[in-house]
């Protein structure tokens, strides 16, 4: 199987489709040639508080033509309750409903929307994080490059007035950072991610994205040193350790690669990786 299919594995945490839309070229010279302490500069929009027009969030959180009649009409009434509620209690109380309802749909961006709305209304960080964090979701699940490059720019906004408020977060950090590999900007994508390894040369979605570029581009020995320090590190990654059987495999390591698939289909708590581990050693064994 070629690279693209062995990405797939890592939907909800790498970027499944942007990788797979992103010319080679972007990548090549960029996830290991960003010089160090290089800084990327963004355009960030203002409003009174934040940067976001949440007005405009709630007349979205709930009109779609893609949901179900009956989960359309749950979503209206819950739309006219959290404008009806007189305190952030209540209000949260209902958006969080609405939230893990359209979760469970795998509808990130409308639960994006209602985290969105709900930080209009508390000014909560954790809200504005779980909103850019939905709509990466979102810009990760992508099936179009329109649509990647759509959702992208609107977790890049949310997490961009995240780091103004806590530029401690290094995992928005990372995040925004791949945010940036749809855009036409991608050296400033890596140069956020490699400020984090700057400042954490340890980081664990720092790392895991950097090799994950790497396998992209073809640099699998750069990939190797990624993932081999992610197992010495964080030896439960089971998703690091399957990319470094994958790396191990594209540069001739077929041993290692299978005891590394071994290890995964024995000791991983995810079936769905397990059941993948499984259908690769199927392969490369016979």
């Amino acid at each position: 199987m070629g690279t693209k299919q062995y990405i797939l594995l890592g939907a909800g945490v790498v970027l499944v489709v942007i990788l797979a839309l992103l010319p080679k070229a972007v990548v090549t010279d960029n996830s290991e040639g960003v010089a160090e302490g290089t800084t990327a500069t963004t355009t960030e929009q203002h409003s009174e508080d934040d940067g976001h027009d949440h007005g405009s969030d709630q007349s979205s959180m709930a009109h779609t033509s893609k949901l179900p009649a009956d989960t359309q009409a749950t979503l209206d009434q819950f739309k006219k309750e959290f404008e009806a509620a007189d305190n952030i209690k209540n209000k949260r109380e209902i958006a969080d409903k609405a939230y893990d309802l359209l979760l469970k749909m795998n509808k990130f961006d409308l639960a994006g929307d209602w985290k969105l709305a709900l930080y209009g209304a508390s000014n909560d960080t954790k809200d504005l994080r779980a909103a850019a964090d939905a709509y990466y979701d979102a810009y990760t699940f992508a099936m179009s490059e329109e649509r990647s490059a759509q959702m992208a720019t609107k977790a890049q906004e949310q997490y961009q007035a995240v780091l103004e408020k806590d530029p401690k977060d290094l995992d928005a950090k990372v995040k925004l950072g791949m945010t940036y590999m749809v855009s036409s900007a991608p050296m400033q994508g890596i140069a956020k991610i490699r400020e984090v390894i700057a400042v954490d040369p340890n980081h664990q979605l720092a790392l895991f994205n950097l090799g994950l570029l790497s396998i992209q581009s073809g640099q699998y020995n750069k990939a190797i040193e990624r993932f081999k320090k992610l197992k010495e590190l964080y030896p439960d990654d089971m998703e690091a350790r399957f990319y470094l059987a994958i790396s191990l495999k594209e540069m001739g390591s077929q041993d290692k690669a299978i005891d590394e698939l071994k290890y995964i289909n024995k000791n991983a708590d995810s079936e769905e990786i397990r059941a993948t581990a499984q259908q690769y050693l199927a392969e490369w064994v016979n």
